[in-house]
């Protein structure tokens, strides 16, 4: 099996996407290693099984895995649950074995050799379980129809937000409407519901702050520092910027700068060694440091690659529910990409996400890989589908 999957691999015409993933994951391998050798062995062992996991959902056929998205959704929120409980306890001075408080949130488990952070296996999950339910159904072309969908994606997202990690949270929202726009929904009910979502996001940022009639009183949404992090964005104040709430980004543009046109060489950190959660969210600041302009620019187009090239996947293949998980996948990883990506450049207040295929980390290495085994599947295992084109509709 194991021979039969690496000549599919070699002979894919979406190869493309196999040589853009290689060179992303070795030069997060490399900047890491180039940081902390011992982090780089650990993300080479994470490598070697995240390559396991995309061989893995890519040579069973993805309607086999598709049956279980089911139990994969809740086993995922199972895990996401035990980590928020850690959260709940740790408030009454208790705790949960394994779960601890790590950059303000309790979002991993500890298994002793390794973290897991559960919510990026939901990442996968989800894609799955929506997709298979827009399959099977047209009840989502009327409001009340979209209201199962919704509740699908709060419960993850309530979970999420509970440990608290907003970041992660954030990535869901496009991949849902962006399945909804591609299985047929009404555009004017994808516009009324996002309409409203930008509508409410001025009363989540007042209650609970001080000065604010009866808002003051209810309990806060928005957190105290993710406050910070919004005004630390637009602060001229040099104290903010170099040792205030914006200090992660000062020392992320300062570094990514410093590399020039041509980068300062592997290993040459001087200023990267400055920046908080340098291996994790703002790794793309190391890899300006070190390969310059010219280094951003492959990193960028190698995403490039990925995304259209899954695109052409999605686009070309018929079958509804292979389609549909084509569509979540990019619009999943493009959306952690640009959210990281807009937030090392401060262009997005501080929120932590993790850079697909390259930053520190084995859950999101693994759950990537496992989006493209998926997305290969699909390209290589498009099954024949008699009668009309899926999700077409005559309004």
């Amino acid at each position: 099996m194991i021979q039969q999957t690496l000549r599919q691999l070699a002979i894919s015409r979406h190869w493309p996407i196999l040589v853009a993933v290689a060179v992303l994951a070795c030069i997060g391998v490399l900047t890491i290693w180039a940081d902390q050798p011992a982090a780089g062995k650990k993300q080479l062992i994470f490598f070697g099984v995240a390559l396991a996991c995309l061989m893995a959902f890519q040579v069973v056929d993805y309607r086999i895995i598709g049956h279980k998205a089911i139990p994969f959704y809740f086993a995922a929120a199972a895990l996401i649950f035990y980590t928020v409980l850690g959260h709940m306890m740790a408030k009454v001075g208790a705790g949960v074995p394994g779960v601890s408080k790590v950059n303000g949130a309790y979002n991993w488990i500890d298994l002793g050799a390794f973290a897991l952070q559960p919510s990026e296996l939901m990442k996968v999950a989800y894609v799955m379980v929506i997709a298979r339910y827009l399959r099977f159904r047209s009840n989502y072309r009327t409001l009340v129809g979209l209201i199962p969908l919704f509740l699908l994606t709060a419960f993850p997202l309530l979970l999420i937000l509970g440990q608290p990690d907003l970041g992660t949270a954030l990535v869901f929202i496009p991949a849902l409407f962006a399945m909804l726009f591609a299985a047929g929904a009404k555009i004017r009910h994808l516009l009324g519901v996002a309409g409203m979502g930008v509508g409410i996001i001025p009363l989540l940022w007042i209650v609970g702050l001080d000065g604010v009639p009866i808002f003051q009183h209810l309990p806060s949404i928005v957190q105290e520092y993710q406050r910070n992090r919004v005004y630390a964005m637009f602060s001229d104040d040099p104290e903010v910027e170099t040792i205030g709430t914006g200090m992660q980004q000062h020392r992320a543009l300062m570094a990514m700068g410093s590399g020039g046109f041509a980068g300062e060489g592997i290993g040459e950190l001087a200023a990267g060694k400055r920046v908080p959660e340098r291996r994790n969210d703002m790794i793309f600041s190391l890899i300006g440091e070190q390969f310059g302009f010219i280094g951003s620019v492959v990193v960028i187009g190698c995403y490039l690659v990925i995304f259209v090239v899954s695109l052409e996947i999605a686009g070309s293949t018929r079958e509804p529910f292979g389609r549909l998980v084509a569509v979540g996948i990019v619009v999943m990883l493009a959306g952690q990409t640009f959210i990281n990506l807009m937030v090392t450049m401060k262009l997005m207040p501080v929120t932590g996400v993790t850079l697909p295929f390259v930053s520190s980390g084995g859950s999101s290495l693994i759950a990537s890989f496992m989006s493209i085994g998926l997305l290969l599947n699909i390209g290589q295992k498009r099954p024949i589908v008699m009668g009309k084109e899926a999700f077409e509709y005559g309004d």
